[in-house]
């Protein structure tokens, strides 16, 4: 097995060192790009809710929120098709001239796949980093077990073959229970006992989802007592308090609150239906960091499963990679996948992400551990190729800093969200 993997590597070098000295050719693509296509892995989401929780209206805000570079380096973009959806659900959203009009959520029989690059800019160049794939599939796949069995199975392998999975609680439903409605407790446990089974099994890092956090805002005037609060209740539920020991060492585990319009945006009338506040103005809170946490995430986890001795050796190697220069980079990255921290980690990272080139994953794994400061990776004189690779490497480790710094200043914020490492 050794010696296959040993053959696909050098192979994989061969290919790598040829697109970065290929001459170019007039009308063709920039030097080097060759090798800046090869490393933009593709990572697969999926978002599960049941119907009415919120999922589009939070895919609308999110990409609202992540459509340009304003609180991080990077944004988000999206097809011609898919930009027109997402912003006009939006605006649907936003539009207070009809208080009880709100963008339709999935059919049955419909499922919502959006591609989005992940770019940043570095002068006049826009780089695409890496894609997220996200998928939305209806609620009623997981309610109603009658209803499209082909596609209840094609939901359940997508989540087996996840990098990152979305479950998403509708914060209505909590505070209907704590407004004293019977009705909101058996929904909320309703929730939770059909989400956990499907999650418990489930290798990849879990993001819970706590949508319409602004009609919670009654709780506590503190955000992180209100969240802790929330997270008392959720673990009240014996399925959810066991997933959440279960994965405390071995898995990251979040909760976090979101809110796809703000906070005085929205109430609840005397029916109990969610209605918009005439000339309010939608404030997303927070809707940005579900998505920005999917790579950071997977990363963290994986070290979580590797040696004190294993993980040092790569953090080693991430601040030596971060002084080579592309092609030099290229070659190291390849082999250390035939080296026992490299074969521990694509171990550590699971079968989820065997669809992306293990060379790639190690060197976003690498620019994510490298130091905040470093040199040009490409070095004072190169040549075209390699100095726009060095400049996508640069750009990509900007990225990933930035996308690792929204969960962290969200746990510093409100503590409460981590639920891995649980006591």
């Amino acid at each position: 097995m050794d010696v296959v993997l040993g053959i696909f590597v050098v192979a994989g070098i061969v290919v790598a060192l040829t697109a970065f000295l290929r001459p170019r050719r007039p009308g063709g693509p920039p030097p080097g790009e060759a090798a800046i296509q090869a490393a933009i892995p593709t990572f697969r989401v999926v978002a599960l809710g049941l119907p009415g929780s919120g999922k589009t209206l939070l895919l609308a805000s999110m990409f609202n929120e992540l459509q340009t570079p304003s609180r991080q380096c990077y944004y988000l973009s999206a097809g011609d098709d898919d930009v027109a959806r997402l912003t006009g659900w939006f605006a649907q959203m936003a539009d207070t001239s009809r208080t009880d009009q709100w963008p339709r959520g999935t059919f049955t029989s419909e499922t919502r796949r959006f591609t989005f690059g992940v770019k940043a800019r570095s002068g006049e160049t826009v780089h695409e980093v890496l894609r997220l794939d996200l998928l939305e599939y209806a609620g009623e796949l997981l309610t109603d077990a009658e209803a499209h069995s082909d596609r209840r199975q094609e939901l359940f392998e997508q989540v087996r073959s996840a990098h990152a999975l979305l479950a998403i609680i509708d914060g209505a439903r909590i505070r209907q229970h704590l407004d004293g409605d019977p009705q909101g407790w058996t929904e909320l446990h309703r929730t939770l006992n059909i989400l956990v089974p499907h999650l418990i099994e489930a290798g990849c890092p879990v993001t819970f989802v706590i949508t319409k956090w602004d009609l919670l805002t009654h709780l506590h005037e503190d955000e992180n007592t209100r969240l802790s609060l929330v997270r008392d209740l959720l673990m009240s539920n014996t399925h959810f308090r066991t997933l959440a020991r279960l994965h405390s060492t071995r898995r990251v585990t979040r909760l976090i609150p979101v809110s796809a319009v703000g906070p005085g945006f929205a109430s609840l009338d005397a029916t109990g239906h969610v209605i918009k506040t005439r000339s309010a103005q939608a404030r997303p809170t927070y809707v940005d960091v579900p998505l920005s946490t999917v790579v950071p995430d997977l990363f963290d986890q994986a070290e979580l499963h590797l040696p004190t001795t294993l993980r040092a050796a790569l953090h080693e190697e991430a601040r030596r990679h971060l002084w080579r220069a592309p092609l030099e980079r290229v070659h190291s990255t390849a082999m250390l996948t035939l080296q026992s921290s490299g074969r521990a980690l694509l171990h550590a990272l699971g079968s989820a992400p065997a669809a992306i080139a293990g060379d790639v994953l190690i060197a976003m794994f690498l620019d994510s551990r490298a130091p905040a400061v470093g040199p040009d990776p490409a070095g004072p004189q190169v040549d075209e190729a390699q100095r726009r690779v060095g400049e996508f490497v640069r750009v990509r480790k900007q990225v990933l800093q930035d996308m690792r710094g929204k969960p962290a200043m969200l746990e510093g914020r409100l503590p409460s969200s981590r639920l891995s490492q649980e006591s």
